[in-house]
């Protein structure tokens, strides 16, 4: 059961309009201070991710681990969406998600990318 991290009391259910049932999972509410929490819908949250983060992430499961394909595997799936139809006819590069195997277009470096090329060494490689 959810806390309000105010008074760290339960949170409880709270009704929900048509409106917010299309956008919120769920929205609990503290009964003694009135705190509000509110959590989107899985693909909303993936969408929000895929497309405002500075790295590219996968777009069907919004992970960051990706890596950049050297060329399309023709056995694996591509992502139609249209940020990646829109990509891949600007010339974009293809990546490949590591954990749902989507390939998809997008210009963002990945995080692993972005790291090699600064020269970061991660605690894992040391």
């Amino acid at each position: 059961m959810a806390q309000c991290p105010n008074c760290e009391r339960h949170l409880s259910r709270f009704h929900r309009s048509r409106l917010q049932k299309l956008i919120y999972a769920e929205i609990l509410r503290c009964g003694k201070c009135g705190f509000v929490s509110r959590r989107l819908h899985l693909f909303l949250r993936v969408a929000v991710m895929s497309h405002v983060s500075a790295y590219t992430r996968c777009v069907r499961c919004g992970t960051p681990h990706v890596v950049r394909a050297k060329k399309r595997d023709r056995m694996e799936s591509l992502s139609n969406g249209l940020w990646s139809r829109v990509h891949q006819i600007l010339g974009a590069p293809i990546y490949r998600c590591i954990g749902c195997r989507l390939q998809y277009y997008d210009w963002r470096p990945s995080r692993s990318q972005e790291r090699r090329d600064t020269g970061h060494v991660t605690p894992a490689s040391e």
